[in-house]
């Protein structure tokens, strides 16, 4: 009987062949049911190691699609409105301020709400190297907790006013402090609680225990033009227990077999492949919701997206399949990491996609577009 599937293996073997990437890691499952599974060269380059089972991969800001599913949670249970104001929760974020070109900064006519955080339309950047942020890192020697780096965020200026621009920023490690406020529990543990835990995510943590380092997947950089892949030393950034800071935007660690629990539940209506719920079909609905408009959507198209494709809760949609020339339905949602990690949710075929790898600013992120084209060609 002839595979259905094997062009797309074909392609993963073909293109690590000429590409130089060390190596990726596919999976895909379809109403709660795997049907493909396949990995081409190696995760471990130098020692020639194809990926192993389990195998344990920094998934960077793929975090944020589980953190905001976290807070709707909360949204659900009627703890929080997508509405509410963030100083409602964390009071040092009422009286912002916002920079105006390089001098001049001001206080912010508007408040960040709850939905800012969740579509990036706060004003918050991702630049780690403020002022602030430094002293908070030097007054700790690097050990502070998830909420010690949201107050001290705070003091930060905007980069725009709230709700009027759209900038990748700390927007979901804020979102997690909230989290923590609202339930009275770490990050970790309220994700351990009400996602990780139901759904037998067993690898997922934010520090790797030392029973399970021997799995963690070598890291890689990539130099484009040589088509050379450098290690990297630290290999895995939370691979050491004790640490309090726990990011909602970038710092989650699992295992491809893992996260695709998580996404199936998404693509499934919230109900994960054992039957537990995480979250309903209206949430879900909305995170296949574009949520960007005018200076918001000018500033999502600057940084690299194309037409037909928006920006939601966490995550990017398509919500024009013409405009697009996507494959993948509107109201399909996706999102990935730094690391080369990329999931896809497709609730109106129950379709989820999800790939592993560890490669800093190559991999998954190049063969994504055109592994997606071929796996809508063969369903």
């Amino acid at each position: 009987m002839p595979d259905r599937f094997n062009r797309l293996r074909e392609f993963m073997d073909e293109a690590i062949e000429k590409s130089g990437f060390p190596g990726i890691d596919c999976i895909i499952y379809q109403d709660h049911n795997e049907i493909f599974r396949h990995s081409s060269g190696f995760m471990d380059l130098e020692n020639k190691i194809p990926p192993v089972p389990r195998a344990l991969y920094n998934i960077y800001s793929a975090t944020k699609m589980v953190t905001c599913i976290a807070a709707l949670q909360l949204v659900e249970q009627g703890r929080m409105l997508l509405t509410d104001p963030l100083h409602k929760y964390l009071p040092e974020y009422e009286h912002m301020q916002v920079k105006y070109g390089t001098f001049s900064i001001a206080p912010a006519r508007n408040k960040i709400r709850i939905a800012d955080l969740f579509a990036m339309t706060a004003g918050l950047s991702y630049e780690s190297g403020t002022p602030h942020l430094t002293k908070l890192k030097e007054d700790t020697e690097g050990d502070y907790t998830t909420r010690e780096f949201a107050a001290a965020l705070a003091k930060e200026p905007l980069l725009f006013e709230p709700g009027e621009g759209w900038n990748y920023g700390f927007c979901h490690d804020v979102l997690a402090v909230v989290i923590e406020e609202i339930s009275g529990k770490t990050f970790g543990q309220y994700l351990q609680d009400n996602i990780l835990a139901p759904l037998g995510m067993k690898d997922a943590c934010f520090y790797v225990p030392d029973s399970k380092k021997d799995r963690i997947a070598p890291q890689y950089t990539y130099d484009k033009i040589n088509k050379v892949c450098n290690l990297i030393e630290n290999t895995c950034l939370a691979a050491s227990p004790g640490g309090r800071f726990e990011s909602g935007g970038g710092g989650l660690v699992m295992s491809a077999e893992d996260y695709i629990l998580f996404i199936d539940a998404l693509a499934c209506g919230g109900i994960g492949k054992n039957g537990a719920k995480i979250i309903s079909p209206p949430s879900i609905a909305l995170m296949g919701k574009n949520q960007l408009r005018g200076k918001a959507m000018e500033d999502f198209r600057k940084a690299g997206a194309s037409e037909g494709h928006g920006y939601s809760l966490g995550s990017g949609v398509v919500y024009d399949t013409a405009a697009g020339l996507s494959f993948r339905p509107e109201g399909s949602f996706s999102w990935g990491g730094i690391g080369g990690v990329q999931n896809l949710v497709d609730p109106k075929n129950r379709l989820s996609y999800y790939v592993s790898q560890h490669l800093i600013a190559g991999g998954e992120r190049v063969l994504g577009a055109y592994m997606i084209n071929i796996l809508y060609g063969l369903l």
